[in-house]
């Protein structure tokens, strides 16, 4: 019976060790599934980002402007219809630095001088050229330039639309670093519009720039084009961009400086 008991309790010892290696083992294999399924998650964040789904914006809503004056006139870079959240009507939003060389002007009109001479605006549809707006009402945006050493921030130029037209929508809040966006614009020598996927590499209330997955880009004419979220809203309004070590990337007027320009300009114009 002492040799049965000690045999029993060598079994029951090996028993219980056994017990606790498989225990053992159930626990890692545990901790091994939760970090291979964190690590899934995570893996799919990042290669997901890239991959998210482009918007579906209205019609007609992105345009090739002809700015016009009493006795000149020019087309050149792109327009959009947008509102703006928190203020009434549609706007024709585009950048600033298209009043000057970059359109074949022989300089740079100020932010007092373009809504004095470029009066009228007619914008017609990418898409289809019988789809247009035209307006006369141009906002004196005060402090608005060209992109310089100080940045792009106040490089932005606006008409008011009175038509009752589909517009885009300004975004409430710029993405973030890392987050995915979209150049909604033709390219040189296209006669569609493209979806232009990338990703945000600054943002800042004076910065804002973005890498392009794809490699080859040509962006002549898209100044004044909307960068839009993956929800169709603008996010930004496209300035310009170029390549660096083998990435081409662009820059844009941020929607929180969009906003505050509109909402001052309106401030100063019901005074």
């Amino acid at each position: 019976m002492h040799g049965i008991g000690i045999t029993g309790l060598f079994i029951c010892q090996n028993h219980r060790n056994l017990i606790s290696e498989l225990e053992l083992g159930k626990r890692i294999e545990i901790q091994m599934l939760t970090r291979l399924l964190v690590a899934f998650s995570v893996a799919t964040l990042v290669i997901g980002a890239p991959n998210e789904r482009a918007p579906v914006p209205p019609a007609h809503v992105v345009l090739k402007p002809t700015f016009m004056s009493g006795h000149e006139s020019f087309s050149g870079g792109t327009a959009f219809l947008c509102t703006v959240p928190g203020v009434e009507g549609t706007f024709l939003l585009t950048a600033q630095h298209l009043f000057g060389p970059a359109c074949g002007l022989k300089r740079e009109l100020s932010w007092q001088e373009v809504p004095k001479i470029f009066v009228v605006v007619t914008a017609l549809s990418i898409v289809e050229p019988t789809h247009f707006i035209t307006s006369a009402q141009p906002l004196t945006i005060s402090g608005a330039h060209a992109l310089d050493n100080s940045g792009y921030h106040n490089d932005l130029a606006a008409y008011r639309v009175s038509e009752n037209v589909r517009a885009l929508r300004l975004a409430a809040e710029r993405p973030k670093v890392g987050e995915t966006v979209f150049l909604h614009a033709r390219q040189y020598g296209k006669t569609t519009l493209d979806m232009l996927r990338a990703v945000v590499s600054k943002s800042s209330d004076s910065e804002f720039e973005y890498v392009y997955e794809a490699k080859e880009i040509n962006l002549a004419g898209t100044s004044g084009a909307p960068v839009l979220n993956a929800n169709g809203e603008v996010v930004a309004v496209n300035i310009g961009g170029g390549e660096k070590s083998a990435k081409i990337w662009g820059m844009g007027n941020p929607c929180n400086s969009i906003s505050k320009l509109i909402k001052s300009a309106l401030s100063a114009d019901s005074r």
